[in-house]
């Protein structure tokens, strides 16, 4: 099965303000404002991996605090 396309768009809103849009298995996210376009573009890209990773059935990974 081929996975369903994905893609990032990152919008010019003004002097250091770009917003970011994550379309992913069809659907469109609005995932906010960032200061540059490369923090929007990594944002992007964080955003699609954890969502691969949520729709193969595994968990994010993220470590625990430690207490």
């Amino acid at each position: 099965m081929k996975p369903a396309p994905s893609s990032i768009l990152v919008d010019e809103a003004g002097p250091q303000n770009f917003t970011l849009a994550v379309t992913f298995d069809g659907r469109r996210f609005e995932c906010g404002s960032y200061i540059s376009r490369a923090a929007a573009m990594q944002a992007g890209r964080l955003f699609i991996q954890r969502k691969e990773g949520e729709a193969a059935g595994g968990r994010t990974k993220r470590k625990p605090g430690k207490g």
